[in-house]
Order: C-alpha cells, then structure tokens, then sequence
C-alpha cells in the first residue's frame, strides 16, 4: 500500500502542477489579451474627419464706399468666388471672379482663374484670368468677423492692406 499511496501523492502532485501551469498559462493570456484590447481601443477605426476651417463660407466685406459691395466665398472642396457690385446710376455693373484657394495655417492664397462681368442683368463679357489674390495672405476669424491681411501694389511702392468681412448667415 505504501508504494500505492506514493502513486496516488504523486499524481495528484503532478495533476496540481498541471493545473499550476494551465492558470499561469492562462494568467499569462488574460493579461495578454487586455494588453491588446486596451491598446486597439487607443486605436482610431476611423479617420477623423477634417474641420471646417472659420474660413469656410460667406462674406461680406466692411467699410466700403456707397455704391460699392464686395462678397467673398471660401468653400469647402477649396473653390472660391468674389462678387463686386458697383452700383453707378442708372447701372449696376456685376463683376465675378472665380478660381481655388489654398490654407497653410493663417495664411490663405488665392488664384483666381474665370471673370464674369454683367450690366444691369445683361452679360457684357466673360474672360479667362490668371491673378493671385491677397499677396502673401493672411487670415484670422474672431465673432464672425473676417480679416484678410495682405499686399497690394499701388503704383508707388507695395503696402500693406487690411480687409474686414461680416459673416453672411443666410
């Protein structure tokens, strides 16, 4: 009997390291396991989706002469149109340019590439152009308020311009 219960001790040592080692074995995935979930929840699934610049939208410039309106859009797949009214009586001459913009931080460029040009709802002309505006542009957008600060080269040397636009909340 005694050989028969040194049998019996050492099965069961072995069956209690093998459950030993079958937790540790387990221990070790568990822990393995949260490692990598918590690390893929740090993971995004999806792209973040871009932000709208302040940039993006309507306006309408501040500040101008009678007669006079200036409008601006900055749109959201880079696109961008100026429309100026000038309103000399009896006429109401429309000028609208069109073209593409581009941002790098608080600097904004912007290629105009299309001008329409309308008198009193008539179609006078249509032309292809090629002009950068706001030289060396910059922006920043504070309550609703757009302002453009740029160069412009009057005939006597470059100056440094400031423009001011309202939001136009339609």
């Amino acid at each position: 009997m005694f050989q028969n219960d040194r049998c019996k001790r050492n099965v069961i040592k072995i069956r209690i390291m093998t459950i030993a080692k079958f937790l540790k074995l387990n221990l070790v995935l568990v822990l393995m396991a949260a490692i990598l979930l918590s690390a893929s929840a740090c993971k995004k699934d999806k792209a973040q989706p871009e932000l709208k610049p302040a940039l993006q939208g309507d306006w309408q410039e501040l500040s101008l002469s009678a007669g006079m309106e200036r409008l601006i859009s900055f749109r959201s797949d880079k696109s961008f149109r100026m429309v100026l009214v000038s309103k000399i009586a009896p006429s109401i001459f429309i000028s609208t340019y069109t073209g593409t913009y581009t941002l790098n931080n608080d600097h904004v460029q912007v290629k105009l590439t299309d001008e329409r040009v309308t008198k009193d709802n008539v179609l006078v002309s249509t032309a292809a152009v090629n002009m950068n505006l706001y030289d060396k542009g910059t922006y920043k957008v504070e309550d609703n308020v757009l302002t453009l600060k740029y160069i412009t080269y009057p005939a006597d040397a470059p100056v440094n311009t400031e423009a001011k636009f309202k939001r136009r909340i339609e």
